[in-house]
């Protein structure tokens, strides 16, 4: 099977930055999938050659290289929908887009572009319903995993109470401030947190140092000027641009409040690390309360469990490794792709 891949290789299309998610996650997989040669058409190249040309060349390149699938993970409005439309209608390729975010980001981006693929998935499924009363059938179901090459147990002495890796968002200030406040320290490590920044390395060494890792999805208030700003502007490639589609962008802002499926506690599973995780709508789907992982739904709630869990070692060590064998058995993106391609009727 031939996949021409295309997303952002870098975050944020920065060079100087590490390798995004999605392609240490969904590109980094395909590459070492049996039967599979992929072609990565990053989008890194558009701040230097130009939407036009960029699209241009990957009419092309898809013409030349004749694959099965075009995959593509879309983070604003890289790919030109009369492009797309010709490859979709080209009969050759299967086109799929894979979306972050519909919680919010369906009203006012995801909708928008599934009409221009065969398929879309999407990691919430209320947006299933969405999608399908909009007037498109073509969505699947699926959700974040585990790359279980890059996340592993690490042999280490326990020496941290309480961990947190992820960048510094208000939502997880407010939430971190309130456990210092009631007598719990968490030590917190990523962008804008007193720890800093870490490599994958010492991440791993965090999650497998840490008795209890916190998976913290507390979102910003509706009044923090960075969520305000999602009503009037919108992100184009690397820079903002004014957007007055002002309904659907009002349904976006009503809709970002609601707490939502990481795929931090697949990778915490992954690396056998026992977790607490905010509640989302989905995460009870994947993993069985209290016996693969714990869920806390209110501040109070997570105080009384974090003390709980302090002291019970035998339980966290029994519900983490049942975490794991789950994640190993069921939330890998191995699992992810295979069950993509047989919904495709791709054969590897």
């Amino acid at each position: 099977m031939k996949i021409v891949y295309t997303g952002i290789h870098y975050d944020a299309y920065g060079s100087t930055r590490r390798p995004s998610f999605e392609y240490t996650n969904f590109y980094l997989t395909l590459k070492t999938l049996p039967g599979v040669e992929v072609i990565e058409y990053p989008f890194d190249v558009i701040p230097e050659i130009g939407l036009d040309k960029f699209n241009k060349r990957l009419l092309e390149l898809v013409d030349k290289e004749k694959p099965d699938l075009l995959f593509a993970f879309m983070y604003t409005d890289e790919l030109d929908k009369a492009v797309l439309e010709k490859i979709k209608t080209g009969g050759r390729t299967r086109t799929v887009a894979w979306f972050a975010d519909d919680y919010w980001r369906f009203w006012n981006y995801s909708k928008n572009w599934a009409p221009y693929f065969d398929l879309v998935v999407t990691t919430y499924s209320k947006a299933v319903d969405w999608y399908r009363q909009a007037g498109y059938k073509n969505v699947l179901l699926s959700q974040w995993a585990c790359n279980v090459k890059l996340y592993k147990p690490v042999q280490t002495e326990k020496d941290i109470e309480v961990g947190f890796v992820g960048q510094y968002k208000s939502g997880r200030g407010r939430v971190v401030e309130h456990l210092a406040c009631h007598g719990i320290s968490v030590k917190a490590f990523g962008f804008g947190w007193p720890g800093g920044k870490v490599s994958q390395e010492e991440m791993l060494q965090v999650f497998s140092r840490s008795k209890i890792n916190l998976n913290i999805n507390a979102r910003g208030s509706l009044a923090d000027r960075n969520v305000l700003g999602r009503i009037l502007f919108r992100k184009s490639v690397d820079t903002i641009k004014p957007d007055f589609h002002i309904v659907d962008n009002l349904r976006a802002y009503l809709h970002y409040p609601i707490p939502h499926t990481h795929a931090r506690p697949f990778e915490l599973a992954g690396c056998r690390a026992f977790t607490i995780s905010g509640y989302s709508e989905d995460i009870g789907s994947y993993y069985e309360e209290n016996e693969e992982m714990v869920f806390y739904r209110s501040l109070g709630d997570l105080e009384e469990k974090i003390r709980y869990y302090l002291t019970h070692a035998s339980e966290r060590e029994k519900i983490a490794e049942a975490g794991y064998k789950r994640t190993l058995s069921e939330h890998t993106y191995e699992k992810r792709f295979q069950s993509l391609f047989k919904h495709l009727g791709l054969q590897l």
